[in-house]
């Protein structure tokens, strides 16, 4: 009884911090996680995104932009290595306030942290992807 009584204090005590250290108002903070499991996470993310689909997500990672010549756009991404550092996977992200590139942006590979709602963009017939809306990014 004493054994279970103390398993049950531990639990509440942790659920209590991570609820108290997750106070950046994200459903999902990857920024907490080992990089292991922040890249299953943004892996799950990209391969099933209809699961998180208007979640709150806060992740760290490399700053990246991409220019698409045929849809005439660029798109910013935020990029997580495993642990291995073999492997890269990420998120596109869209800020809520718009910045000018190149000058307002960090230079390619800066470490960044955003915060946003994670939407599913649509381009064709189903086919689209995953992105960070009305982000936040800090440096």
């Amino acid at each position: 009884m004493h054994k279970l009584f103390t398993i049950f204090l531990l639990l509440l005590f942790t659920t209590a911090t991570f609820a108290k250290e997750n106070s950046s108002n994200a459903d999902i903070d990857l920024t907490r996680m080992s990089s292991t499991m922040v890249y299953s996470m943004v892996y799950q993310m990209v391969t099933d995104p209809q699961k998180y689909v208007g979640k709150r997500i806060k992740m760290k990672g490399a700053f990246s932009s991409y220019f698409d010549e045929e849809a005439n756009q660029r798109f910013f991404g935020c990029v997580i290595k495993d642990a291995l550092a073999c492997c890269s996977q990420g998120l596109a992200f869209e800020l809520a306030k718009p910045r000018k590139f190149p000058s307002e942006y960090p230079s390619e590979g800066t470490s960044i942290t955003i915060i946003g709602t994670f939407e599913f963009e649509k381009v064709e017939d189903g086919i689209g992807f995953p992105i960070i809306k009305d982000a936040k990014m800090f440096r």
